[in-house]
């Protein structure tokens, strides 16, 4: 390998496990396989701690006592400084609280946040324009997070832009021994049509309107089968109740399969013939991107992130949640164009291969990082280019 390695500190101190959390356990293992040298700072026990030590990835106890543990951004100080750490990467906002004292005193570290989710309340009165002025780059994961960044943080464009995520292609790629293993478990037929989503189980994922959609399909194509992955987050279990209400009310019990939480989602995706993405908002929704290098055809949604990835009619489809019916309509024009799915797969499969994989993501990242220790003095590149 070529090029430059870092000592990185990939920091998010919640204790909660969404796809930001997620996010920081997958991009930690990458860029450990790439070479650089990465420890997790996040809060002892955490599902976060869990799953680094799962990866076998370091983990270093950072677990503030609030939003100004002053205590704890002296000790991230003699920290960051003892450890030779070169770049620190923030992945939860209530941590810049106690990182940017740190980073204020030791001047020495570049400061890279990224931000999953949008803001509603601006965030530009002074002790925020202190804390912001301790990042040097900030990274939105779509443009519709950028642009709520912009006009709810004190940014520039300058230090704000866009690297949407990314999924590796050799665990997410299309196992015919899969489809057929899973589909023999859930009971379903090589000759139905499986229509498939995935998400955690509350009504902003979408899930009634799947439901609905299934009530309406199911009647007019006997061949249609359903399922959704997903469980509700731990001590939100009544978010999930009318759900499963509403899946009784209309007769679906032995149509739709409630698959519950799988681990082997690479693997669920290969035995779905149509992936649904019914979810009301999304800051980007990953989850598309992984049905796309699946080779699975996709209907979304038109919303937030989600645009970043659909191009309607070349890589998926796209329904209007205000519109009775539409996306029943589009999923019956996959049921009966077996020609539009094999193309629409292949144009997510291409979308996936040029835009949202693996090496794409990290080499975007890594100019992010470069560009945080050019503003902050420290020549910290040319990193290594990263492995497909």
């Amino acid at each position: 390998m070529t090029g430059r390695t870092l000592h990185l500190a990939q920091i998010c101190s919640s204790r909660s496990w969404g796809g930001l959390e997620m996010h920081v356990a997958v991009l930690s293992r990458w860029l450990a396989e790439e070479g650089h040298r990465v420890e997790i700072w996040c809060a002892p026990g955490s599902p976060l701690a869990n799953e680094a030590q799962r990866l076998g990835l370091p983990v270093i106890a950072f677990a503030p006592a609030g939003y100004l543990d002053l205590a704890a951004s002296l000790r991230l100080f003699h920290q960051f400084r003892e450890q030779e750490v070169e770049l620190l990467h923030a992945h939860y906002a209530r941590d810049l609280w106690n990182i940017a004292p740190a980073v204020h005193l030791g001047r020495r570290w570049p400061l890279v946040f990224i931000k999953h989710i949008g803001t509603g309340k601006p965030k530009r009165d002074l002790l925020h324009r202190w804390i912001y002025a301790s990042v040097d780059q900030v990274v939105a994961i779509s443009r519709v997070i950028e642009e709520n960044l912009l006009a709810t943080h004190p940014l520039n464009r300058e230090r704000v832009c866009v690297v949407h995520h990314g999924v590796d292609t050799r665990t997410f790629a299309f196992r015919p021994e899969a489809r057929a293993r899973i589909r023999a478990e859930w009971g379903v037929g090589e000759e139905e049509l499986l229509i498939g989503s995935v998400g955690r189980l509350q009504p902003g994922k979408g899930h009634l309107e799947f439901l609905d959609m299934a009530a309406a399909v199911g009647a007019r194509h006997p061949r249609a089968r359903f399922v959704i992955v997903g469980e509700p987050t731990r001590g939100e279990e009544e978010r999930a109740r009318p759900i499963h209400d509403r899946l009784r009310s209309l007769g679906l019990e032995g149509r739709v399969i409630m698959a519950g939480f799988r681990s082997d989602i690479p693997e669920v995706l290969s035995a779905m013939d149509i992936f649904a993405f019914p979810s009301r908002a999304e800051a980007f929704g990953l989850v598309l991107i992984e049905a796309m290098a699946v080779g699975r055809p996709v209907v979304s949604t038109r919303c937030d992130g989600v645009l970043d990835i659909v191009e309607e009619e070349r890589n998926g489809l796209l329904f209007n949640p205000a519109e009775p019916g539409d996306l029943t309509r589009q999923v019956e024009r996959l049921i009966v164009d077996e020609e539009l799915r094999l193309r629409l797969g292949r144009g997510g499969l291409e979308t996936v291969a040029a835009r949202f994989n693996r090496a794409a993501m990290l080499n975007r990242l890594y100019a992010v990082y470069e560009r945080a220790g050019a503003r902050r003095g420290v020549q910290l590149g040319p990193l290594a280019a990263a492995r497909s």
